[in-house]
């Protein structure tokens, strides 16, 4: 890491040893909207080669030191056309849209823009359909790249984003529903993240609030309700208060925000595990039904301050706070069970998971600075703190016709702190940026876990990692050919687990990895073109790595694994853009890949129908690829945003199965593809009337070794009304999951265990909500965290 810092402040200084002239100015684009990122560089007049550059700030400005007085300015970036012109001292550069002589003016009013950005793509919010549409989750749900599945929103391909807000990492889940549509500038997806990400951040969101001009006090009021249509008790409530004084270059910022969840889950379910007894292959059948249901309750907080002590220096900090009021879990499953085709049993099993003393909190803090130093030398400082823990009671009440009855109790508690820094320094150096970093966490965990009527050992365990990372990465335009970027990453990681109770499973390692990444982005005509590379991994969550075994039901056992080793992916990925098409692939190669698996539990060498699930690493590759388009073209009022693709994989395993004669067998799992589809029409009308049409799908197929046995189909429609003259009063109605196709059939092949499960979720809801803004001023806090990817594992 030494050495780093000292290449890079060597590079610096060569660079600045040139210093004899000073040219300053801004680029902004036909809106009068600051470009940030742009490359602006001196040629020559003699032979056009370059002699210096620099890249523009976010406000859009430069500061070129040099000692050529008479030269040429080239000013680029990826989506405008290149400017060319002589330099003068205070200039301010006018770029202009390369597909802006392509597409009609009316169009450009309300389509969502989108187009590369040499790290994503990058959707324009501000002037299009998406202003009003609600909160930035209902921004995101209909930004090209992202897709509303039954598990949330993710990136097509990767999975749940880490998500950015001025680049200040969201931790608070409630964030992105407080924030509304109109407050949004931009948004940006990253499929493949450069070095100053975490290496386990596979996808990343950056969403760019607009910022607001003036001082004094704004508040923003929301609230809204969800009423299922199928269960009378199924209701999701929020409301919440936010705040925000200016007075001078000081920023005060603070909210409160209440959010009531509700869920239930009706399953049918069928699983059948093989074991050897007496010598001979024995089936255990379990046949039955399940209902789940879930009551929450939870207050969140934050407050915090934002200082520009000078022009281009900002320091500030922040506080932000959860509390789990209420947290109550009942599940009812009714299970016949068969031994051989014989019932050997006829059970109900009635669990309560209730929340213990202390309940669930979070709490986190950032303190940052912010700044340039010297006209050029960038400097990003970040402190984090995170500490969250949780206890519960479960009291489970099998009642059995055939067999004796039982009484299963338990409770568990988990705490855990995380210490992060994180240190980024950029200069221009050349006609690029060179930016270099290092980051470190430091995470302390505990669990405790004890049960009482079943033969399960209790577990008191501690958990040490340290991670230390150092990153640099240097990118450039070259004039018409296009823009590209390098960088790597290294992490070192130090990991301990104790567990008092059960010493066997003590584990200490370490591992050291360099995760490289690299992208190339240019035009052919019309055409944006984008290629990436990088590496990634994958840490097992604590969860995983718990050697404790807890107790799901009879049948049915659940435990971590401290042997689980971190899975690495190669990912490679295209992105096109021209017009209103959109075409992305990505590819992924992992190996050691992470899944949870089940078997039967085998004890001092005897199974007696117990199944155990348990996360373990396939020895064999696992590839998958994403392929789709999206389209966003507009008609008068009719705003279309349609995604259609593909999400093969390549997976074979050999799995242990007792009824083979080589006592196991090999299974392919490439045959069936699912093909993903998300249609959005919004159709905008006078008088601040929107209505929306939309709906989900995912066909049958494979995902890993799970085979999705129905056609997931999601029916969404809003009605929207804005009203005041500065529209500051958003009223909305919305309905979800309108053709009760919302759900999914899953069947799992595990060798020696089979599960084919169908789910009906309570995502028939009608919600309405308000919004009102008064004075509302964007918080313009500049912190953007450390140690975001240990936040989501603890």
């Amino acid at each position: 890491m030494k050495k780093l810092f000292v290449v890079s402040l060597s590079l610096l200084a060569a660079v600045s040893s040139f210093a004899k002239g000073d040219w300053k100015g801004k680029v902004i684009d036909q809106k009068g909207e600051p470009v940030a990122y742009a490359n602006v560089a001196v040629l020559s007049k003699a032979d056009s080669t370059v002699v210096c550059g620099a890249v523009t700030e976010e406000d859009g400005t430069f500061n070129i030191i040099t000692s050529e007085k008479d030269g040429i300015m080239m000013v680029a970036m990826l989506g405008y056309r290149t400017q060319y012109l002589s330099p003068v001292d205070g200039m301010t550069v006018i770029l202009v849209d390369d597909s802006s002589m392509l597409e009609a003016a009316a169009i450009q009013a309300v389509m969502p823009k989108t187009k590369l950005t040499g790290e994503g793509l990058q959707t324009a919010v501000r002037g299009s359909v998406l202003e009003n549409v609600g909160s930035a989750n209902d921004v995101l749900a209909k930004t090209p790249g992202i897709i509303k599945s039954s598990n949330g929103l993710e990136v097509i391909g990767k999975g749940a984003p880490l998500v950015y807000i001025n680049g200040r990492k969201v931790t608070d889940a409630t964030e992105l529903q407080r924030l509304q549509s109109n407050e949004i500038q931009s948004v940006e997806v990253i499929t493949n993240p450069g070095a100053q990400y975490d290496a386990t951040v596979k996808a990343v969101i950056r969403i760019k609030t607009i910022k607001r001009q003036g001082e004094g006090f704004g508040f923003n009021l929301n609230a809204s309700d969800a009423q299922s249509l199928r269960w009378a008790k199924g209701n999701d409530s929020f409301g919440g208060v936010n705040v925000n004084y200016r007075n001078g270059g000081v920023d005060y910022f603070g909210g409160i925000n209440y959010q009531g969840n509700t869920g239930r889950q009706l399953s049918d379910a069928e699983t059948s595990s093989y074991y050897i007894k007496e010598g001979k292959v024995n089936e255990l059948k379990n046949v039955g039904d399940i209902d789940g249901q879930f009551f929450g309750k939870a207050l969140y907080g934050n407050a915090g301050v934002n200082w520009q002590i000078a022009d281009n220096h900002f320091m500030g900090g922040k506080i932000e706070w959860g509390k789990t009021i209420q947290s109550y879990d009942r599940t009812v499953v009714n299970a016949k069970v068969y031994e051989n085709t014989v019932q050997t049993d006829d059970l109900t099993t009635i669990t309560d998971d209730t929340q213990g003393t202390p309940g669930g909190y979070n709490i986190g803090g950032n303190l940052y600075y912010n700044g340039v130093v010297g006209g050029k030398l960038g400097v990003d400082v970040n402190l984090d703190y995170y500490g969250t823990g949780n206890n519960s009671i479960s009291s489970s009440a099998e009642t059995s016709l055939m067999t004796t009855d039982a009484a299963i109790n338990s409770t568990s508690g988990s705490a855990s702190r995380m210490y992060a820094g994180k240190a980024v320094l950029s200069y221009p150096i050349w006609i690029g940026q060179l930016q270099a970093g290092t980051e470190d966490t430091f995470t302390r965990r505990t669990d405790e876990y004890q049960i009482s009527g079943v033969a399960i050992p209790s577990s008191s365990a501690k958990v040490k990692e340290d991670n230390y990372a150092a990153f640099a990465s240097y990118g450039f335009m070259l004039p018409q050919l296009g823009m590209i970027n390098a960088g790597v990453r290294y992490e070192h990681v130090t990991y301990a687990y104790e567990d008092a109770m059960n010493p066997e499973t003590n584990l200490s390692r370490s591992y050291g990895n360099f995760f490289p990444n690299a992208s190339f982005a240019s035009m052919i005509g019309p055409v944006q073109l984008m290629l990436n590379y990088s590496a990634k991994t994958r840490r097992p969550s604590y969860d995983y790595l718990s050697g404790a075994i807890r107790y799901n039901s009879k049948y049915i056992w659940q435990s971590g694994n401290a042997q689980l080793q971190p899975e690495i992916s190669h990912n490679i990925s295209f992105t096109a853009v021209w017009k209103w098409v959109t075409l992305m692939v990505n590819y992924a190669r992992t190996n050691d890949a992470m899944m949870a698996w089940s078997a039967p539990y085998v004890k001092e060498g005897v199974a007696d129908g117990v199944v155990l699930v348990k996360p373990r690493n396939i020895d064999v590759p696992y590839r998958n690829m994403a392929a789709y388009v999206n389209i966003t073209p507009v008609v008068g009022p009719w705003t279309i945003n349609y995604t259609v693709g593909l999400l093969p994989q390549w997976l074979t395993l050999t799995m242990e199965d007792p009824r083979e004669a080589t006592g196991s067998r090999t299974v392919s799992f490439n045959d069936k593809v699912p093909f993903i589809a998300q249609c959005l029409n919004t159709l905008t009308l006078k008088g601040g009337w929107q209505l929306e049409l939309g709906a989900t799908m995912q066909t049958k197929g494979y995902s890993q070794n799970i085979y999705l046995n129905s056609t997931y189909l999601d029916v969404t429609a809003a009605v929207q009304k804005t009203l005041l003259k500065d529209g500051s009063l958003v009223l909305r109605l919305e309905g979800a999951d309108i053709a009760n196709m919302a759900h999914m059939t899953v069947e799992t092949d595990f060798g020696s265990h089979y599960i084919n499960q169908s789910n009906l979720m309570d995502t028939q809801k009608v919600k309405f909500s308000i919004r009102y803004s008064f004075n509302s001023a964007q918080s313009k806090y500049r912190g953007t965290g450390a140690g975001a990817d240990e936040k989501a594992r603890m």
